[in-house]
C-alpha cells in the first residue's frame, strides 16, 4: 500500500531532516571547542602543582608568575584570596580587569588577589599586554595546561572567580563577569572580609 504524502508533509520531512544536520554540525563544533579548552597544549611538559579534594573543598597549588617567581597556596595561608581566571582573547576578561585592579588596591592586606592565565589557548606576549593595557599590578601566575582552573570552569568559558578563605577552603566559585560592587559583595558574603 503506497502512502500518499502531501508536499507539506514532503517539506517537513525535508526541514527536520536540515534541522537535524545543524545540530548534529553545532554538537560537533562544541565538543571540538570544549577538547580545545580542556585538552592542554600537546606536547607541553610544563604543569602545576595541583591538588584540590571537593570533599573537604581545600585547594592546594604552586605556581609561576610571569615574572619568574613561585606562589604557593602554603605562602598564602591565613589570608583571603580571591583567584580570578582569564585570558587575552577573552573581551569580558578585559572588562573586568579594572575591577580587580581596583578592588586589590582597596583591600590589600586583607584580601590578595591573584590572577591566573591558562595557557592551553594563550600566549605569554598577549597575557603580558593585556595585563599593561589594564594596569593591573596584583600577582599573575601562569596555568600551563589548564590544571588550576579545570576543576572550576564549569561552564566551559572564562572568567571564572574562585573565592578561597585563609584555610585554603574554596568558598565560592563565580563563572562570568563581576564588577568591581559584586566583587567586594561576594568577597563580604563568602570571606567575611568588608571593603
Amino acid at each position: 500500500m503506497s502512502q500518499n504524502r502531501t508536499p507539506a508533509s514532503r517539506g517537513s520531512g525535508r526541514r527536520q531532516s536540515r534541522i537535524g544536520a545543524v545540530l548534529l554540525a553545532l554538537g560537533l563544533v562544541g565538543a571540538v571547542a570544549v577538547a580545545v579548552l580542556v585538552g592542554g597544549r600537546a606536547g607541553s611538559d610544563d604543569a602545576l602543582d595541583v591538588a584540590y579534594d571537593p570533599g573537604t573543598q581545600v585547594l592546594d597549588f604552586t605556581a609561576e608568575t610571569f615574572s619568574g617567581e613561585t606562589v604557593s597556596s602554603a605562602q598564602l595561608r591565613g589570608t583571603p584570596v580571591v583567584l580570578n581566571f582569564y585570558a587575552s582573547w577573552c573581551a569580558v576578561c578585559d572588562r573586568e580587569l579594572p575591577d580587580f585592579q581596583r578592588v586589590s588596591e582597596q583591600l590589600d592586606g586583607q584580601v590578595q588577589v591573584l590572577g591566573v592565565n591558562p595557557q592551553s589557548n594563550d600566549t605569554d606576549a598577549a597575557q603580558a599586554e593585556m595585563i599593561e593595557r589594564n594596569g593591573v599590578t596584583y600577582p599573575t601566575v601562569r596555568d600551563p595546561r589548564d590544571d588550576l582552573l579545570r576543576p572550576f570552569n564549569t561552564t566551559g568559558g572564562l572568567p571564572t572567580t574562585l573565592f578561597v578563605d585563609g584555610d585554603g577552603v574554596v568558598r565560592k566559585v563565580h563563572n562570568g563577569l563581576l564588577t568591581e560592587e559584586l566583587l567586594l559583595d561576594e568577597i563580604e558574603r563568602s570571606l567575611g572580609v568588608r571593603g
